[in-house]
């Protein structure tokens, strides 16, 4: 009985060494099992990597410690996914290499992998990108002046560097398949010229955006008027700036175009000046032209948003119909909403206090006289009924 089953069981061993022995597809059948095994403990081994991972991320004492550095905020990226599935990808080549696989499939299976080694590779360090963009801004912030030039410059310089990754990786990927990547470069010579003519448009805004950059005349938020356009600057863009008029639309002009415009910052001034003109009536007496002048003058000086040694109120000009009151001041306020609140105030204290004193507000008038016309009639002079 004993030597029967050790019989049954050599057999038995013997069919599985050579059904294990035979070739198929390129390979023996052991090869196959030992690639097909590698690969199912990669699939099963990647959420334990990636879990591992993320309670590395999530238990960083250096991270908890400095948040607002590179530790701090790589931490705040899904970076356990792109690596879990480096190192899912890294067991699969080793698997691979350690079995022997045929030259030729070997060759299809390296290139696979390499392939989705280097997707991961440009995902991660985009995560890199994105994580030291966050660093720079919080320092940018911190250290701005009233124009905050690396709050700017860092989108820009954080796509740039995603762009360039992506590119070197996608040379690197198809480095590994065995294209030449110079000879594809030179033979994309000419077309790139050609590219380079039809997009010159792209390139010349591209410029302007990085000259707004360094010169900085506006900044987002900032009010400006430009050509026939004004507004408030919504976004600066690669290839343009897009402006939110007072109609609330919005206006998209061309960088290039922009760049070689007069524009006025109206957003910078350190004061905002209201200047008007007050016509009164030529019979306004004398003293209540000063009068009415003095008291102008100093409600205005009451305002706390009012610079005082900007105020100027003084009978400047004789018109054709009005007497003219010049009303100059300078207020501190940033936005325009603020500015019209505080404008309308004062106009509305000027009018009570011209109702106050009788002060009357002339309007255009015009008195003409005919030459061949009766000269004009006394108060006292009597016309005499007509006779029935």
């Amino acid at each position: 009985m004993d030597k029967g089953l050790v019989k049954e069981s050599s057999v038995v061993s013997h069919d599985l060494a050579e059904l294990f022995n035979q070739t198929a597809f390129l390979m023996p059948n052991w090869k196959w099992f030992g690639l097909a095994l590698v690969i199912v403990l990669g699939f099963f081994l990647h959420p334990v990597f990636k879990f591992v991972l993320r309670q590395i991320k999530n238990h960083n004492p250096i991270a908890r410690r400095f948040p607002d550095s590179f530790t701090g905020h790589i931490v705040t990226q899904p970076i356990e996914r792109p690596i879990a599935w480096l190192l899912t990808i890294a067991l699969w080549l080793i698997g691979g290499n350690a079995i022997g696989l045929p030259e030729k499939l070997n060759r299809y299976y390296d290139n696979t992998l390499t392939f989705f080694l280097a997707i991961n590779i440009i995902v991660l360090l985009f995560y890199c990108v994105d994580a030291m963009k966050d660093v720079l801004t919080k320092v940018s912030i911190k250290n701005s002046s009233s124009y905050n030039y690396g709050g700017q410059l860092i989108p820009y310089a954080s796509k740039a560097l995603k762009v360039l990754i992506f590119v070197l990786g996608v040379l690197i990927a198809l480095q590994s398949f065995g294209l030449n990547v110079m000879s594809l470069l030179a033979g994309l010579g000419l077309g790139g010229l050609a590219l380079a003519l039809a997009a010159q448009d792209t390139a010349a805004n591209v410029f302007g955006s990085v000259s707004i950059m360094l010169d900085n005349p506006f900044k987002v938020g900032d009010w400006i008027k430009t050509k026939d356009t004004e507004g408030t600057v919504e976004e600066i863009g690669f290839r343009s700036t897009r402006i939110r008029t007072f109609y609330n639309s919005v206006v998209t002009l061309p960088n290039a175009t922009i760049a070689k415009e007069l524009i006025d910052n109206m957003g910078v001034r350190p004061a905002r000046r209201i200047r008007q003109v007050l016509g009164i009536t030529y019979e306004t007496p004398i003293p209540m032209i000063t009068k009415f002048c003095d008291q102008v003058r100093e409600k205005i000086k009451s305002h706390d948003k009012v610079n005082p040694d900007t105020v100027t109120v003084a009978f400047n000009n004789f018109n054709q119909s009005s007497l003219d009151v010049l009303v100059n001041f300078h207020i501190h306020v940033y936005t325009g909403p603020e500015e019209l609140e505080l404008q309308q105030n004062i106009f509305l204290e000027i009018l009570q206090i011209a109702a106050d004193l009788n002060v009357e507000f002339a309007y255009p008038t015009q008195t003409t006289y005919s030459k061949d016309a009766p000269p004009p009639m006394a108060k006292n002079d009597f016309v005499p009924s007509p006779q029935a």
